[in-house]
């Protein structure tokens, strides 16, 4: 035998008996594969796919990179937002410093890091099966099955999207949906639900503190991540004896409390209120009152599920058959009978196929452990076969989706580079992908950009419905769009038109403006239009009583703000001068005299705070959403704005803080304490 034989030899003998290079061996074998699939996206700025929300993800990310660490106000969306309010913030925390370190683009950022979590999660999702069920074999053909299967498909809705029965859905729904902070944090979870496991069972520090900010991190990552983590780990919790539910429970709600409060200076309570009430209607109706009539409907079906798994012996088994039946119900009782049991219930089709891959892999298990051997060479010789298969499938599918695109070339490119040059920096309504996509190659601020759950405004909502709609409008559909623009001081407004190449159409009636505003600029079927102001500024005196005081009931209910807008337009009021040191720092400087107050065209929240001539001054909100400066002057007013972030930010702060450093005192404590017992 030659010593490249014995060499060969040796090798395989320690894969048979060596646990842990086998673990290895698989986890590369994962990873390669997926790097295989989504190589393409390592290496490119931005794909054709601009349909997506990928630009408003890099948009973030850009500009943590212009203002890091002041990151307190976004002045850029839904006329100025907090800046927990952009979107839940990890993954471009993620892009902005890979793109700081590297010296890349934002765009190059988001597919680096977006590609790597899609690549990384299957290896992950095999540690989490292996290190708890350890059966290593098994977990590395559930991982092999999430990477290269995608469940989905059972339900026509998804097949059709995918375009066939073995397409991979969760490519598409990063590629073509822009999904990547859902696909990052769907990536990471089944690494979270380990180290709860781990703090479940061992009960020890670093297991519980591992555990909170892994929970930490997927909820800042995306905000499905957080009912993944719910349902995940009440699955973990009663997969268990009945016995340890209590202890077990206990455990994972004081670590997921902590976990919170560390978080929550980027997870206010005022923020949770707004996802909460706008998620209902985000893609559809999903008030809670119809979702808790479904919610009713599917437990009786988990319930059941709880009771038959209690007769299964493995552990992991049990948590998996739990998982799958809650994912399943939620997608299948929405795709089969359009009945909701969670906002948005078809995107949990990626955490369903996480889960099903995990419950036909372990139900498999025990019928392959009774093949005879020559069956189990066959099934093996039949698993490398649909895995080469697959790969090559995948792989075709994937060049097919992820194209490169000239970015310059774009209508989007193009009308966010005019809207830099042209508009210094005054307030636009930028329509569909384009205003998407605006804030990556220009500073121009929009009245309504971003992500609908976070606005806080839901006023806002209500007139860019109506813009967009013209909804009962009649013949007065661009009198009260531009109503609607002039109050929230927009000084153009750009359309696209019917035969635009813009993928996203929203006006029903694109050429109610023509002949009524001027054009600014025109290319293609891209048009924009200039909107009258009677001053660049967002800061106007205007009377005391022509500040909103009663809150629209819709777009159309535009009586005080028709009253409103005659005040902004009134040329005998005195202009008020404002300059901007920073996103949350302004200089407003005019003349005031009493029953007059400033008005702002900025979105109200209580972390605004105003001195005015060195005194300081009341702020409030008009039921439009804006703020008021009560100055109190007569004569000559320089006014200071500044956002300090107010008192619950400043709480939610001072907790976390207050956790990191008791977390590490502890650490210091228990490890001290062990080395002291050696």
């Amino acid at each position: 035998m030659t010593p490249h034989a014995d060499s060969s030899a040796g090798i395989f003998s320690r894969l048979r008996t060596d646990t842990s290079a086998r673990a290895w061996l698989y986890a590369a074998v994962l990873l390669a594969i997926n790097i295989y699939l989504v190589k393409k996206l390592f290496f490119l700025n931005f794909t054709d796919n601009m349909q997506t929300n990928a630009g408003s993800f890099m948009a973030i990310s850009r500009f943590i990179l212009r203002h890091w660490p002041h990151l307190d106000w976004f002045p850029w969306w839904f006329n100025g937002i907090p800046f927990e309010n952009t979107y839940t913030p990890m993954l471009h925390l993620t892009d902005a410093a890979f793109a700081w370190i590297t010296g890349c683009s934002v765009g190059r950022a988001f597919n680096f890091v977006t590609a790597f979590f899609y690549a990384t999660g299957p290896v992950f999702l095999f540690l989490f099966a292996w290190r708890i069920s350890r059966f290593l074999e098994t977990s590395f053909f559930a991982a092999l099955l999430y990477s290269l299967f995608s469940p989905s498909v059972i339900f026509p809705a998804f097949r059709a999207d995918v375009g066939g029965w073995w397409n991979p859905w969760r490519l598409r729904v990063l590629v073509s949906y822009g999904e990547g902070p859902h696909i990052a944090a769907l990536g990471v979870l089944p690494l979270a639900l380990l180290l709860i496991y781990f703090a479940m069972t061992r009960r020890k520090y670093i297991w519980c503190v591992a555990a909170g900010v892994a929970m930490a991190f997927v909820t800042l990552t995306n905000a499905f991540g957080a009912i993944d983590l719910g349902l995940g780990s009440a699955c973990l919790i009663l997969a268990m004896p009945k016995r340890e539910f209590a202890k077990t429970a206990l455990i994972v709600a004081g670590v997921a409390t902590l976990s919170w409060l560390w978080a929550s200076p980027f997870l206010t309570p005022e923020l949770l209120r707004a996802v909460a009430k706008g998620s209902q209607a985000a893609g559809g109706d999903f008030r809670s009152t119809n979702l808790f009539s479904t919610q009713l409907l599917i437990v009786p079906g988990f319930v059941l599920v709880c009771v038959a798994v209690r007769r299964i012996d493995n552990y992991f088994l049990r948590f998996s058959l739990l998982l799958s039946c809650c994912f399943a119900e939620i997608v299948g009782f929405f795709e089969l009978w359009n009945l909701a049991a969670l906002p948005q219930p078809h995107r949990y089709s990626l955490e369903m196929e996480m889960a099903f891959s995990l419950a036909i892999a372990f139900s498999l298990r025990p019928l392959a452990a009774r093949f005879p051997q020559g069956a189990k060479f066959a099934a093996v010789a039949l698993i490398l076969y649909m895995t080469v298969h697959q790969t090559i499938h995948y792989r075709r599918y994937a060049r097919a989706v992820i194209r490169p695109v000239r970015i310059e070339d774009r209508i989007e490119y193009k009308t966010a580079k005019w809207m830099d040059q042209h508009l210094g920096g005054r307030r636009a309504f930028v329509s569909a992908q384009t205003g998407t996509w605006l804030n990556v190659f220009a500073d121009t601020p929009q009245m309504h950009s971003g992500h609908d759950p976070f606005n806080p405004n839901w006023v806002e909502e209500a007139a860019a419905y109506t813009i967009y709609s013209g909804q009962n409008a009649g013949s007065k559909d661009a009198e009260y769009s531009i109503l609607w623009l002039k109050a929230y001081g927009c000084h153009a407004i750009h359309v696209v038109g019917p035969h635009s190449r813009v993928d996203g159409k929203p006006f029903v009636h694109p050429e109610k403006f023509e002949g009524i505003l001027p054009v600014l600029w025109r290319e293609e079927d891209d048009t924009i239009y200039g909107v009258p102001q009677r001053t660049s500024s967002l800061g106007h005196v205007v009377p005391e009583s022509a500040i909103v005081k009663r809150r629209p009931i819709n777009g159309l209910d535009i009586e005080e703000v028709a009253g409103y807008v005659r005040a902004l337009d009134d040329p005998t009021l005195p202009d008020a001068e404002m300059t901007w040191r920073s996103p949350a720092e302004g200089n407003l400087r005019t003349v005031l005299h009493p029953g007059q107050v400033i008005s702002m065209q900025v979105t109200y929240d209580e972390g605004w705070v105003a001195l005015a001539n060195g005194r300081p001054a009341a702020v409030t909100r008009d039921e439009v959403g804006l703020m008021a400066i009560h100055a109190q002057c007569d004569g000559p007013c320089d006014v200071s704005l500044t956002f300090d972030g107010g008192p619950a930010r400043r709480v939610c702060r001072v907790i976390s803080w207050g956790i990191t450093g008791s977390t590490l005192m502890a650490g210091v404590f228990v490890f001290g304490r062990r080395k002291r017992v050696r």
